[in-house]
């Protein structure tokens, strides 16, 4: 009997919401997700995150943001040039984006820029700010880093 609970329970968890595939965002547009593969090393000097694209992802965004059901825009996202990774160094808040740019998170932005973006964020390549605009990609970024480096930054 005790068996025959835990098996429907087991049942019951792997077919809740809950147990659906964490996913995560690479871009700013509703759907523009990947379905996480694999963690390693959160919070530390060393965190991964995998993903892959997956053929669900690609119909999610076609179908919420495209608005179609066409084959070719599933092709066409699944075509989209991206990581199968990103990583971060907590300690040094030096992080990769699923788009393979190279980032670095600073903390909290001075309170007269906190208006635009909470957190400051720095584009390596530019040696830039991130404005916190979706144009940056600063929302989708520093979502990435939170979900590598828990407890660095609290969700906006």
């Amino acid at each position: 009997m005790k068996a025959m609970i835990v098996g429907a329970l087991a049942i019951a968890a792997l077919s809740s919401p809950a147990a659906a595939a964490e996913t995560i965002y690479y871009g700013s547009r509703v759907g523009m997700e990947v379905t996480v593969t694999s963690k390693s090393g959160i919070g530390g000097q060393s965190a991964v995150i995998r993903a892959a694209h997956t053929r669900e992802n690609a119909k999610k965004f076609c179908l919420e943001y495209a608005q179609t059901d066409s084959e070719k825009c599933v092709r066409d996202e699944l075509a989209v040039p991206l990581s199968n990774q990103i990583t971060a160094n907590c300690k040094t808040g030096a992080f990769t984006t699923f788009y393979g740019l190279r980032r670095k998170f600073e903390g909290l932005n001075k309170p007269s820029d906190q208006m635009f973006a909470k957190y400051k964020i720095i584009d390596v390549a530019s040696g830039k700010k991130l404005d916190g605009t979706e144009a940056s990609n600063y929302p989708v970024d520093i979502t990435q880093f939170i979900a590598l480096c828990p407890g660095l930054a609290i969700p906006e």
